[in-house]
């Protein structure tokens, strides 16, 4: 019946998870940093970045049209 025992088969229990920090806080900020970060040092060509996709959008969208008035028209 020694065998049957959870300490015999696995060792000992796990030690107690919630002294142990398991660095989510830290992964947060890392993350939140690598996203601003950017945002604030190219501030000034996200105008132009913006620009420019709504360019192709509306680039796009006049292609589609005659394909939109046949198929919805």
């Amino acid at each position: 019946m020694k065998n049957d025992n959870w300490a015999y088969k696995y060792g000992p229990p796990p030690e107690d998870l919630s002294e142990k920090d398991s660095g989510w806080p830290g992964t947060w900020l890392l993350l939140a940093f690598l996203v601003i970060a950017p945002l604030i040092y190219f501030g000034p060509e996200l105008g132009s970045i913006e620009a420019w996709i709504v360019d192709l959008y509306r680039m796009a969208d006049r292609w589609m049209a005659p394909i939109r008035e046949l198929v919805f028209g």
